[in-house]
């Protein structure tokens, strides 16, 4: 719990009370918060989880993809039975946002570009992506703890992620033979796989796995990087995630050296659903919390040792050893 402050404390400070400004360090500089911002219009494409976690609704949120009519996915919804807030979706608009007059724009997983970032703050105070982030390189940590120091709640920020944290710490625990086995998260489609700085990676490393050395290999920048499909190698782990983005991983079956894998003769692949999917691409502590409950089952079925437990939802999903 003290790291996850210290961590935080790296990019954000109050100035002497908390009845006063804060400052937080970003990217681009320094953003100084009035007191109490209570106008909150949130663009990051995940802004309204992180925020909903917190128990704060902003006047306006930006929709990413999927969900319902409002954007919301099943995570979301329970907590936000009464909420009202507009939903914004499409590119950034200086104008839309300075409608709403905010107290405050959250734009730290928004693809925020510096040009904007100077319109946005004639508007009101912004919150660019932390200092060494690139566009969508926010943790959820960092989003949390922000967004609770950004309106004088920093305890609330501790206690949201010392939560989660305590649950990846709990699923650890009860899973020591994980640790240090191999995974790769793969999008059937080129195939692409997903760095080690990918926020749906980083959950799997919470649970104790760990990208593959000829994984990582490539993974020489960016979140992803598109696999040659005559490479075996860098699929070759302990588990093998395949992520459904709404058209199937049908596409998986046309990779030519996929039975030549360990993982697949051996029974250990996953296919996440797109509603799975997406809580994990969402990576807030809401949908976070929700992935783990439907993830941990499949992993340990997959992780069980034995190549004859079924995995939910692969032969369904049209993959066949």
């Amino acid at each position: 719990m003290v790291r996850l402050f210290l961590i935080a404390c790296l990019f954000i400070h109050p100035l002497r009370a908390a009845a006063e400004p804060v400052v937080v360090n970003h990217v681009w500089g320094q953003t100084v918060i009035p007191h109490d911002p209570q106008r909150i219009v949130s663009l990051s494409f995940n802004g309204l989880d992180h925020w909903l976690a917190l128990g704060i609704q902003p006047v306006a949120y930006r929709v990413w993809y999927g969900g319902d009519a409002r954007g919301l996915w099943p995570w979301a919804v329970p907590v936000a039975d009464h909420l009202d807030a507009i939903p914004l979706r499409g590119e950034i608009q200086a104008e839309q946002v300075a409608r709403l007059k905010p107290h405050l724009i959250d734009a730290m997983y928004s693809g925020l570009t510096h040009a904007q970032y100077k319109a946005l703050s004639r508007i009101a105070p912004v919150l660019p992506p932390p200092p060494g982030a690139s566009d969508f390189g926010a943790s959820w940590q960092q989003m949390t703890h922000t967004f609770a120091m950004a309106v004088g709640q920093p305890e609330l920020g501790l206690k949201v992620t010392g939560d989660l944290q305590d649950r990846f710490a709990e699923i650890r625990n009860a899973h020591p033979d994980w640790a240090g086995k191999t995974a790769v998260i793969a999008w059937p489609d080129g195939p692409l796989i997903y760095g080690p700085e990918d926020a749906r990676m980083k959950i799997l490393e919470g649970l104790g796995l760990r990208l593959p050395q000829a994984a990582q290999a490539f993974a020489h920048d960016g979140f992803y990087f598109r696999l040659d499909k005559e490479l075996t190698a860098p699929l070759d782990a302990d588990v093998l995630v395949w992520l459904d983005l709404g058209g199937g991983v049908s596409a998986a079956q046309n990779y030519p050296l996929r039975h030549t894998l360990n993982a697949v003769a051996e029974g250990r692949e996953v296919v996440t659903d797109p509603t799975l999917s997406a809580a994990m691409s969402y990576a807030s502590p809401l949908s976070i919390a929700y992935a783990l409950d439907r993830l941990v089952p499949l992993l340990e079925q997959a992780l069980d040792g034995n190549p004859a437990t079924p995995v939910d939802g692969v032969q369904e999903a049209g993959l066949s050893r």
